[in-house]
């Protein structure tokens, strides 16, 4: 797999992973292990990498933290797709700076990814227990039709890693081992720090109902000046 160590052992348990941290985030036992601080690490240790997975979960956390998950509102799904962004990039990044760019980006488009899955399972679920002629079974079939609304939002969350896992990891890999010379890797420092910037600051104004966050806006920028100048 262009250079990438990954068998089908770990791929398996990245998938139970997966689906027991997509639990987590709405249906059971809500621990805070789908946060992307969190799920990033656990993805990073799997592979023997925390740092990276936890580097990878850092910035997500800042990133996808701009949709708080309440209210009525559609949000990134953040545990599954922080997990899978923290193995990819402690399976394929290899420390290289540009692959936290990678792997954020992979974080970013994942979590979008799981909020249409989750809609599409809520629209499924409801059938289990509510109908026009009424709910019939008693208790203990209404407990049943619960435990299997559970077993299937884990089972969504555990497919939707098996589908991105290595997809993830091939392009962290590939953006990770682009050569020196080549024009694009060039301008690769300056849109990490931009963009990774941008994030910080949109994320932490997000924090506010009310108040606008512009020194938090001011320091995400001294963080992405400070990061362009590490990366060049």
């Amino acid at each position: 797999m262009t250079g990438v160590e990954l068998t089908a052992a770990d791929w398996a348990l990245a998938c139970l992973l997966g689906a027991a941290i997509g639990l987590d985030e709405v249906s059971w036992p809500q621990a805070m292990w789908s946060r992307p601080l969190v799920a990033g690490t656990l993805g990073g240790t799997l592979f023997g990498a925390p740092a990276a997975g936890c580097l990878a979960g850092v910035w997500l956390e800042l990133v996808l933290s701009r949709h708080p998950p309440f209210g009525g509102a559609r949000h990134p799904e953040t545990g599954p797709a922080s997990f899978t962004a923290g193995a990819a990039y402690a399976v394929a990044g290899g420390g290289a700076p540009v692959g936290v760019v990678a792997a954020v980006a992979v974080g970013w488009a994942a979590g979008w990814t799981g909020a249409y899955s989750v809609t599409l399972l809520r629209r499924v679920t409801p059938r289990l227990v509510s109908r026009p002629d009424g709910f019939r079974g008693g208790a203990a079939a209404l407990a049943r039709r619960h435990r299997l609304a559970l077993a299937l939002d884990g089972l969504r969350a555990g497919l939707l890693v098996a589908a991105l896992l290595v997809p993830s990891v091939l392009f962290v890999r590939l953006v990770s081992t682009q050569p020196t010379g080549a024009p694009g890797p060039a301008w690769w420092p300056v849109a990490a720090g931009l963009g990774l910037a941008g994030a910080a600051g949109v994320a932490a104004r997000g924090l506010g109902a009310r108040a606008r966050h512009w020194p938090a806006l001011t320091a995400g920028g001294v963080l992405g000046t400070l990061l362009v100048r590490w990366l060049s």
